[in-house]
């Protein structure tokens, strides 16, 4: 259930893609006198209402162009604000929070309700610099192009035409030839475009480095911790994660595979055999389409509480394809040829919806991922009466909290999926193996982020 803003600073019908309508409003909060802490909370108030505001023209637009990177149209809205808006707003924040700092010193709201605004602020204004701004905006349609390549990507195979998402049921498939020829299939057509995406990846690379330096960091690991705000956390706990991960996950991983690798009776575990039931049962087969999927999400929801039943009910029925719908949808979920890959939860902070993107193809792990971004949806709706912009999202590693416990809480309920318990089961153990396994993964990627922007030189050897 959201809430009116306690504001009227922003109109009604807002367009925060076109920066004639955004710069007046912003303007008008730098120029403003502020005299009093009840002034100043006002003031407070109108810029997060306008934040919002713009943050949801740009969310519906980001949405939009991944849900259809194939639409040009689209593409060059969501160029246009990376081009028209971003990199103007940017330094109009910067005064604007160099403004907030100094009124919360003044009216003493540095602590209690205010202190992790104005902590995240003032490291915001020490990290500001005029000259990272196009980075930042080159950065963003680097991205944008990543997306695009991969949007296009596809493969013939068994007589159709299919998204790299659809090929992930013949991963599950009894038959090794057909799982190894889907694998080489999906890893001949990526391997097509290696070239233009190491170039976007070398490129980030050098970007990022240069947008540390230039902030007076010695390097981009040091620069985004403090951009992310990571105050309670530095480099060397996670590396400490990365050898608990060793030491405590592993060894169950390679007995998870060594077991694997028995059953199925093969002397060497290949990609292709890590994905198949080890005891060949075929493929699960839990859901036909996005509809379906969100049908049976709900009745799972309604079972672990009605509650989130209904919050979920709010977001559609899942048979949406359009990208937001003009800001109506909250959901698009089935895969098709233009869309970009993954899958996110993007909360529209004005209006306070939600909105899940995913790739969906009929796997048991996109049940895994429709739980999983409800998770992040729920975060967000429950943070809906929250007046101040900037408390309606936790950081990023706490965000996680939320999505993978629903995967965990949800469990119980999956006979929505499976009417046979044995194949409930099987998802249960899927799902529990693959949550211990995934810390590895998670592990081996931050490790190697960490080395890579900690040597930015390096060649691609």
């Amino acid at each position: 259930m959201t809430t009116s803003p306690a504001t009227d600073f922003v109109p009604a019908v807002f367009n925060g893609t076109d920066w004639s309508v955004v710069e007046p409003l912003l303007n008008a909060l730098v120029d403003r006198e502020v005299s009093s802490a009840e002034e100043y909370e006002k003031w407070l108030l109108d810029r997060s209402e306008l934040e919002a505001a713009i943050g949801e023209s740009a969310a519906n637009t980001y949405i939009n162009m991944t849900c259809d990177t194939a639409d040009e149209s689209k593409q060059a809205a969501w160029t246009s604000y990376l081009e028209n808006v971003a990199p103007k707003f940017k330094p109009v924040a910067f005064v604007l929070d160099k403004k907030l700092k100094e009124l919360a010193e003044k009216f003493s709201k540095t602590d209690g309700y205010h202190e992790v605004l104005y902590r995240d602020t003032a490291a915001d204004v020490d990290l500001f610099r005029d000259e990272n701004v196009p980075l930042e905006t080159e950065l963003a349609k680097l991205d944008q192009e990543y997306d695009k390549i991969c949007g296009k990507m596809t493969v013939e195979f068994d007589g159709e035409e299919k998204t790299l998402p659809m090929m992930g049921k013949y991963s599950e498939s009894a038959d090794r030839s057909i799982r190894e020829a889907a694998w080489r299939a999906v890893a001949s057509r990526r391997l097509e475009d290696q070239e233009a995406i190491s170039a976007i990846y070398d490129e980030m690379v050098a970007k990022r480095d240069q947008a540390a330096k230039n902030a007076g960091f010695a390097n981009f690991v040091e620069y985004i911790y403090k951009a992310k705000h990571r105050f309670d956390y530095d480099t060397s706990h996670a590396y400490a994660f990365h050898d608990a991960i060793e030491q405590h996950a592993m060894p169950f991983v390679e007995k998870l595979d060594a077991t694997r690798k028995k059953e199925l009776g093969l002397d060497a575990l290949r990609p292709w055999d890590l994905n198949v039931d080890p005891k060949s049962r075929g493929e699960l087969k839990p859901f036909t389409n996005g509809a379906d999927l969100v049908a049976k999400t709900k009745a799972s929801f309604d079972k672990l509480s009605p509650e989130l039943g209904e919050m979920f009910a709010t977001m559609g029925d899942g048979s949406n394809t359009n990208g937001t719908d003009n800001g109506n949808a909250s959901l698009d979920l089935d895969s098709r040829k233009g869309k970009a890959p993954g899958g996110y939860q993007y909360m529209r902070d004005r209006s306070r919806k939600p909105f899940i993107f995913m790739n969906a193809a009929g796997q048991h792990r996109d049940v895994e991922t429709m739980v999983h971004e409800a998770g992040h949806a729920f975060h967000s709706m429950y943070s809906d009466q929250e007046p101040l912009v900037w408390y309606r999202s936790a950081p990023i590693e706490f965000c996680e909290v939320a999505s993978m416990s629903m995967e965990l809480l949800t469990m119980p309920y999956w006979d929505n999926f499976y009417p046979s318990e044995e194949d409930a089961n099987r998802a249960r153990r899927k799902q529990l193996e693959g949550s211990i396994s995934l810390l590895p993964w998670i592990a081996t990627i931050d490790a190697f982020q960490h080395w890579v922007y900690l040597n930015p030189n390096h060649s691609r050897d």
